[in-house]
């Protein structure tokens, strides 16, 4: 609650709300009045990395997740922010949450811009944001969380701190991480140009528990700080991800 405005005492107001160092000074009995906070500053946090080209359909859903967030928040009324880590062709990396249409249409340039390139760097990129966090906000981070969780899990502390909430936006593509090709080929890591011959029918059973325990890993460390784990595969219907975060679900 934030204070409001002053009104006249009546009978039956509470005496908790008297302002007695006014009736000292003017002789006059009032009682203060409150009204809920209600804004929600919310920054939204685009992993640009390299990793997130790796298909052109992964880039397209994470946009599309980054975006519409912001315009539903708009409409809410909310300020929304945006902060870009990685990529290429980006301006301006950090856009503080503010409302109107004109810091939305700002917000979706800088989106559009956006090419993905280099490492996101996820551990110092959560500390800079956390430390550009007010007491009562929300962090949506859109990212495929495609680094090794031990070395960024504990920087999520700076997004949880005081009274922070956490969205974690998990984008995915299954023909990447399920290995869907027919013949042996060569993979190429879009952050370090390094090359590795894979078999994919000898590869696919083992690949497969790797990614299962490498997204048990994320969603046991979102949870760790009371944040929500959703998972956004490419051709995955947005509408219904985005109801369960509008609608507080995890």
């Amino acid at each position: 609650m934030e204070f409001a405005d002053y009104k006249p005492y009546d009978l039956g107001d509470s005496l908790r709300d008297v302002d007695w160092r006014v009736l000292a000074r003017s002789d006059r009995l009032v009682v203060r009045r409150y009204r809920a906070e209600t804004e929600l500053p919310v920054t939204i946090v685009l992993d640009a990395s390299g990793d997130l080209g790796s298909t052109p359909k992964k880039l397209d859903i994470a946009l599309r997740t980054a975006a519409t967030l912001a315009y539903l928040l708009h409409l809410d009324g909310e300020p929304v922010g945006l902060t870009i880590g990685a990529g290429e062709g980006v301006a301006i990396r950090r856009l503080p949450p503010r409302r109107g249409r004109r810091h939305l249409a700002q917000l979706f340039l800088l989106l559009a811009s956006v090419k993905p390139a280099g490492r996101a760097g996820l551990d110092t990129l959560f500390r800079e944001v956390g430390a550009h966090l007010g007491a009562r906000s929300l962090v949506a981070v859109v990212s495929d969380f495609m680094e090794e969780p031990e070395g960024w899990t504990a920087s999520l502390a700076a997004l949880t701190r005081q009274r922070v909430d956490l969205r974690a936006f998990h984008i995915w593509d299954p023909a990447e991480l399920e290995l869907r090709y027919d013949a042996p080929l060569r993979l190429r890591s879009p952050e370090t140009d390094e090359e590795l011959p894979v078999d994919p029918s000898a590869a696919r059973a083992l690949f497969g528990e790797v990614v299962s325990e490498f997204f048990g890993q994320v969603r046991t460390a979102v949870h760790a700080r009371r944040g929500r784990h959703y998972e956004v595969p490419v051709g995955a219907d947005l509408a219904s991800v985005l109801a369960r975060f509008l609608e507080g679900g995890a």
